[in-house]
């Protein structure tokens, strides 16, 4: 870094310095966010259809409606955390609130009783929103604090990387144990377990969390903070090109459990090794990142990690034993790692230039509206899921499935994210040149 330091010590904007200790210990919120997440996304709807035989088109189905209204769920918690001012801040005590009640959320989400399937699906709703809300609350907040604590790119990018190490842990966890654990303990002992760790790590990035008094001018009502945030064309370049890269992980992410079963089948082990390699390479990768960005701009790194993600997704069309599967895990770690550290120095690059031209600083607006993107996009995950599930002829009750069913799985691992990271790379291309136009107009 440039602060003389090294990377021992970050600096705020007015000079604090930050020791390591404290940056580590903010970066182990993204243990918990990311375990229960990512654990959510890997196996609630595997759970529920396959153990225990609710059907699929109908939680597909209601995850796209509740996908929607939730979306704008985001956008109000943003709004509501920038309009927020107590003695402790705006962001600490909704972490501090929030973060029990989401590990109990996810816990008792894999402790379902016994009430049927029509009953289990109501139940799979109502525990999905009280999971999801505070989810939302904690996630956006501790997420709205990084743009703030870390005004320098140098401390950004380090930072950013410190956050995705704890990141991946906690997606090495959510991903790649979720479903090994939840059938060898069973699936409430796994509830039990990932929601301990996730509390914990949550009250530990509290240690290491702070926040700045002044936010600039009185902020906007919802309205007008609305159409402020619409009318950044830089914002709205990069969010859709970020739902377009999280659309496409996620995607990938929920489908791994049916690949590894019916496309490629593979061991407890051998797809814990699968979904954990991603990460494990991901892990000392973000630094390399975090370095790349730094040389050669966060805006030009994401168009090469896109590319990469696009060559290695492609074998999953052609994968039929482990060891290849398990190569092709390994090797997607690289652009994941980009995608994880790049999207969070860019999204906090936009916010600061919104900072400059409103004189208010909205992370909570931007943090959510950036989610209500995202979860309109697990709508389409789901839409596309269901429309799968209607045509391919897949059928929960049979150990194998169709051709249909198998072709159907290749192409949602290796065919439809090409199509939309084709997408995303030319919208981060015209954020590239937008905001190299406005450099070059200051």
């Amino acid at each position: 870094m440039e602060s003389g330091g090294g990377m021992s010590e970050a600096s705020t904007g007015e000079g604090m310095r930050v020791p390591t200790g404290k940056r580590m210990a903010y970066a182990a919120n993204q243990i918990g966010v990311n375990l229960l997440w990512q654990a959510f996304n890997t196996v609630a709807v595997y759970f529920y259809v396959t153990e225990l035989k609710v059907p699929g088109v109908a939680i597909s189905a209601g995850m796209i409606v509740y996908g929607i209204v939730n979306a704008f769920f985001n956008l109000l918690a943003g709004h509501v955390s920038d309009r927020t001012r107590t003695r402790w801040g705006r962001r600490i005590p909704y972490i501090a609130v929030c973060s029990l009640p989401f590990g109990l959320s996810f816990y008792f989400l894999f402790a379902p009783p016994a009430i049927g399937h029509t009953g289990l699906l109501v139940y799979f709703f109502v525990l999905t929103f009280l999971f999801d809300l505070f989810f939302t609350f904690t996630a956006l907040n501790t997420g709205a604090l990084f743009p703030e604590m870390y005004p320098r790119d140098r401390d950004r990018a380090y930072v950013s990387a410190l956050q995705q190490v704890g990141g991946i842990v906690g997606m090495i966890i959510g991903v790649a144990l979720a479903k090994s654990l939840g059938q060898t303990l069973g699936w409430h002992a796994m509830g039990l377990i990932f929601g301990l760790i996730a509390v914990v790590s949550l009250y530990v990035s509290l240690y290491g969390s702070f926040e700045n008094p002044s936010h600039g001018e009185p902020p906007f009502r919802l309205r007008e903070a609305v159409k402020a945030t619409f009318t950044n064309r830089a914002f709205l370049l990069y969010v859709a090109g970020s739902f377009l890269v999280q659309f496409t992980t996620t995607l990938s992410t929920s489908v791994a459990a049916y690949y590894t079963q019916y496309v490629v089948p593979v061991g407890a082990m051998e797809n814990s090794l699968f979904l954990g390699g991603i990460f494990i390479v991901a892990m000392p990768l973000s630094f390399v990142w975090a370095r790349l960005a730094i040389c050669f701009t966060p805006s030009r790194m994401i168009l090469v990690a896109i590319v990469l993600y696009v060559i290695v997704t492609l074998a999953f069309l052609f994968d039929h034993s482990a060891l290849p599967l398990l190569i092709t895990g390994f090797a997607l770690g690289v652009p994941v790692a980009g995608f994880m550290v790049l999207l969070n120095v860019l999204l906090a690059e936009v916010i600061d230039r919104d900072a400059t031209r409103t004189r208010r600083r909205r992370e909570g607006m931007y943090l959510g509206m950036n989610g209500f993107i995202v979860r309109l996009g697990l709508s389409l995950q789901y839409a596309l899921m269901a429309i799968f599930f209607q045509l391919s002829g897949y059928d929960a009750k049979r150990a194998i499935q169709p051709d249909t069913a198998i072709v159907g799985f290749r192409l949602l691992m290796g065919g439809v994210p090409v199509v939309f990271l084709a997408i995303a790379f030319v919208l981060f291309a015209g954020y590239l040149r937008k905001t190299r136009a406005g450099a070059a107009r200051v």
